[in-house]
């Protein structure tokens, strides 16, 4: 049964079967952070992510593990922040940057995405949606700060132009409620931004990956998700050993247990093995868990699979 709580339509945590940790499934809040406002969605995930069940469990229903609620969703999964701070100074970090976005004198946004080739930067599509005008930035709008640190970056650039699936309909109207996007949506939530300026730098190359949970059992992979967070606006944040899972609840996404905060939006998902890093996905939405008088709690990250983006990556990259 759904109850509404502080402009918010809410969910409500379900449980199948008696005290039984291993039947609660999740019917959750799906929240994007946007620049100025949040949208949400719901999502129901299947008894094979159920907490309690062998293998990934990405609704983490063990609620002595969740972070303490806070008043405004952020995607801190435990009681203990795991993202460390970056110079920024070794690839594949050396590629990631501030998505700036200026849509007003007052009205200014921050996400991160990732060179994907000497002008090309992938990032998410929700991010250049300004919703106070019901349409997309311009690409003057837009300003890209390469690897920065501090007062350090290697280089910025305005976009000269952007794409984003056709699929992503954003316009107010086509909510359920202008905080609200349906998770179907999630899967599109990717734009690739073409720059001014080339830069001279080692773009991070995009590897599609099977359905399937990482790291591999057995192998020497980690999972890593970097961004530039409201709390560290000029510093990167980076969360190494953190799992995923390709595929799920839906063909398209990424379910993931890396913290994460607002801004880091458009953020890489990194395969890291043997010194080598691949793009296998970027961040768009978090579920959350909420109590009324408490506030919220992250319960996974979800994010874009490489997959749905590659394509149009690779076109865009061509000489």
């Amino acid at each position: 049964m759904s109850a509404r709580r502080q402009g918010f339509l809410v969910n409500p945590v379900t449980q199948a079967g008696e005290n039984s940790v291993k039947r609660r499934f999740l019917r959750a809040i799906i929240v994007i952070v946007l620049l100025d406002a949040i949208a949400i969605g719901t999502a129901k995930f299947s008894r094979a992510e159920a907490c309690g069940d062998e293998g990934l469990t990405p609704c983490v229903m063990r609620l002595a593990e969740l972070a303490a609620p806070s008043s405004r969703p952020r995607g801190i999964l435990g009681p203990k922040d795991r993202r460390e701070p970056s110079a920024s100074g070794q690839w594949p970090w050396s590629s990631i940057g501030r998505v700036n976005l200026a849509f007003g004198p007052s009205h200014r946004g921050l996400c991160t995405g990732t060179l994907i080739g000497p002008r090309q930067v992938i990032t998410a599509a929700h991010c250049l949606f300004n919703t106070r005008v019901n349409d997309w930035a311009k690409p003057q709008m837009v300003h890209f700060v390469v690897g920065q640190a501090g007062e350090k970056s290697f280089g910025h650039s305005i976009a000269a132009s952007f794409v984003v699936s056709p699929d992503f309909d954003f316009r107010v109207e086509n909510r359920p409620r202008y905080d609200i996007v349906p998770i179907g949506m999630v899967r599109h939530d990717w734009a690739i931004l073409t720059l001014r300026d080339t830069f001279d730098l080692k773009p991070v190359p995009i590897r599609r990956m099977q359905n399937g949970e990482l790291p591999t059992l057995g192998s020497m992979q980690e999972i890593a998700l970097a961004g530039y967070g409201v709390d560290r606006q000029f510093i990167l944040s980076v969360h190494k050993g953190c799992s995923a899972k390709i595929g799920t609840p839906d063909s398209g996404l990424i379910t993931h247990m890396c913290d994460s905060m607002p801004g880091q939006s458009g953020g890489p998902i990194l395969l890291l093995e043997d010194g080598n890093a691949a793009l296998i996905g970027i961040l768009s939405v978090t579920s959350q868990r909420f109590q009324a008088q408490a506030g919220y709690q992250a319960i996974a990250g979800l994010g874009v699979s490489a997959s749905e983006f590659e394509q149009a990556a690779a076109r865009a990259t061509q000489p």
